[in-house]
């Protein structure tokens, strides 16, 4: 079987889906599948009319293969090349989360994008997600009736975090890109009201996705005497972020959606606590017991969580013993690119 994996952009940004479906395909080599990376430029999820035609253009000179999988960063954006690729080879539609439900898209952009959505998946052999709650969702709200596989992300393992007593701040750590979706505003405006407590929080991820909202939470900070207590370190190498995952006392991240949640699965599984929100599949990716999790978008509660993790350090050694309980059970990077292999080929 050759595959054909198709993305938008760069395979290297560092960003859940990006490394989702970089980490499939580092295995992928590893277990001697034959596939072949397809790059598509563009402003993805919106590309220009010469954008969308340069994609149209380069199938005809696309390798043969048995069947295409297409991330939904494109494939969602782009019908017409999901059309006419179906009829060189079988697609497959890779769906993080419905693009239509992105936060900070206005009313209009979002209708389109369901339109386009549905318009691309018409012409699907299959629907690979990341996980069930996705795939629940996908089938609700596009009347799916092809062979459709939630395959979760793997987890890579790293050293434990076996820290028991905090000497000094509570080290809190926020992993993800600064986009509205992530709630760093949020964050930031509970954390604001615990000003009493001793804390640090970290915060990693890109800033330069939207360069206006990244502005107005550094004045954010400023404006309320939090600069020195809300570092920014931007996208760091994969060493660096497993120190800050070592000196984490409490992993944070309030997103208002998340289709799965790569990085709350990769804090358990080093024994991390989590404080995270009830969104999309987060309940499904946090068990009970490994954190505390509160309504989207709802800074009082958000606090409150934060206060009682803050101040009871047995309730932070309770859930990182439940985090360690929790770890045999999330799933291998091996073991999801295998089952997305297998998926393939049953479909070929």
């Amino acid at each position: 079987m050759k595959i054909l994996f198709i993305i938008p952009g760069d395979i290297n940004l560092p960003t859940g889906g990006y490394i989702y479906d970089r980490t499939i395909l580092e295995r992928w080599q590893q277990l001697g599948i034959n596939y072949e990376l397809i790059s598509l430029d563009g402003n993805f999820p919106f590309p220009t009319t010469a954008e969308k035609k340069k994609a149209l253009d380069r199938i005809s000179d696309f390798p043969r293969a048995d069947i295409a999988i297409i991330d939904g960063l494109a494939g969602g954006a782009l019908p017409e090349f999901l059309e006419t690729l179906a009829t060189k080879m079988k697609v497959v539609a890779l769906i993080h989360h419905p693009l239509c439900l992105e936060n900070g898209l206005t009313e209009e952009q979002s209708k389109q994008l369901e339109r386009s959505e549905a318009d691309g998946l018409k012409f699907v052999t299959g629907i690979v997600t990341s996980s069930t709650t996705t795939a629940e969702t996908v089938t609700d709200l596009f009347n799916i009736s092809v062979p459709l596989q939630p395959i979760e992300p793997g987890v890579e393992r790293g050293e434990v975090n076996s820290s028991q007593i905090a000497r000094g701040p509570v080290n809190l750590l926020c992993v993800g890109s600064i986009i509205e979706r992530k709630g760093h505003r949020v964050l930031f405006e509970a954390l604001s009201e615990l000003t009493d407590l001793d804390w640090h929080l970290d915060c990693i991820g890109k800033t330069d996705f939207d360069p206006a909202l990244y502005d107005g939470l550094e004045g954010y900070l400023a404006e309320n005497n939090l600069s020195s207590r809300i570092t920014f370190h931007g996208a760091v190498d994969s060493s660096k972020l497993q120190n800050a995952y070592m000196n984490a006392d409490l992993f944070v991240l309030p997103s208002l959606y998340e289709g799965y949640g790569m990085v709350y699965a990769e804090a358990i599984v080093r024994g991390i606590p989590v404080i995270a929100t009830t969104a999309g599949a987060i309940p499904q990716t946090v068990p009970d017991g490994c954190g505390l999790l509160v309504e989207p978008n709802d800074v009082p509660s958000l606090k409150e969580a934060l206060k009682k993790a803050l101040s009871h350090e047995d309730l932070r050694s309770k859930m990182r013993l439940s985090c360690y309980e929790a770890e045999p059970n999330f799933p291998t990077w091996e073991s999801s690119a295998k089952e997305m292999a297998e998926f393939l080929e049953s479909l070929t």
